[in-house]
C-alpha cells in the first residue's frame, strides 16, 4: 500500500472509505441473496477471482507509476470505483428480488430488459469490473490496473458463460432474442 503513505490524507481517507462502504455493501449483498437451489459452479471462481486480483493489486501498488501527479490517480480511481459501485447497485436494484449471487431462475421469474439491462445483460459484472479499474487506477500502478483486472475478468467471462447456458435453458427463445439485441458487458464491443 505504498502509494497512500503519500496520498493527501483526504485522498487516502476517502479511497478507504470507498473500499469500506463496497466492502460492507458487498457482504451485505451476498447474505441477503445467497440461493437454495442447484449449486453454482462459477460462484466459488467469482469470489476467488475478485479476491486475489484485488489482493495482487495492493501488492502492485505504487510499481510503475501512472504518469501524472499522485492525486489525478487517486481522483480518477475514484471516480470510476464509485461509477462502477453506482451500476452494480442499479443492476441489482432493477433486478429486485430476483437477484442472487448464484445464478437461479426463480419460478415465476421473467426477463428483465429494463434500466441498465436494457443495453447490458450484465451490467452488475460490469459494474463490478469498472469499480476493480479504479482501485487499480487509485493505486497508482500500471501493474494493480493489470492484477485488479485480469483475474476477476476471467472469473467473470466464466460466470457469463455459466449464467448465460442457465438463462437460454430456463428463458428459452425470449432469452436468445434479448442476447441477440443487448451486449454482455461493453455495448459495441462485447
Amino acid at each position: 500500500m505504498r502509494p497512500f503513505v503519500h496520498y493527501p490524507v483526504v485522498l487516502r481517507d476517502l479511497i478507504y472509505a470507498t473500499l469500506a462502504v463496497a466492502a460492507v455493501a458487498e457482504l451485505w449483498l451476498q447474505l441477503r441473496t445467497r440461493s437454495e437451489g442447484e449449486r453454482d459452479p462459477s460462484y466459488v471462481w467469482m469470489l476467488a477471482g475478485s479476491f486475489a486480483g484485488i489482493t495482487l493489486a495492493f501488492v502492485a501498488a505504487g510499481t510503475l507509476s501512472l504518469p501524472g501527479p499522485l492525486w489525478l490517480a487517486a481522483s480518477v480511481g475514484l471516480v470510476l470505483m464509485w461509477a462502477g459501485f453506482a451500476l452494480r447497485a442499479w443492476a441489482v436494484r432493477v433486478l429486485g428480488r430476483f437477484f442472487r449471487v448464484e445464478v437461479s431462475v426463480e419460478a415465476g421469474q421473467g426477463l428483465v430488459d429494463t434500466g441498465p439491462y436494457a443495453r447490458l445483460r450484465h451490467p452488475s459484472y460490469t459494474g463490478l469490473l469498472v469499480f476493480y479499474l479504479g482501485l487499480g487506477v487509485a493505486l497508482d500502478s500500471w501493474l494493480s490496473i493489470v492484477a485488479a483486472m485480469l483475474l476477476p475478468v476471467a472469473a467473470v467471462v466464466n460466470r457469463i458463460h455459466h449464467e448465460e447456458r442457465v438463462l437460454r435453458r430456463e428463458l428459452g427463445e425470449q432469452y436468445r432474442a434479448y442476447a441477440r439485441r443487448t451486449a454482455r458487458l461493453i455495448p459495441g464491443v462485447w
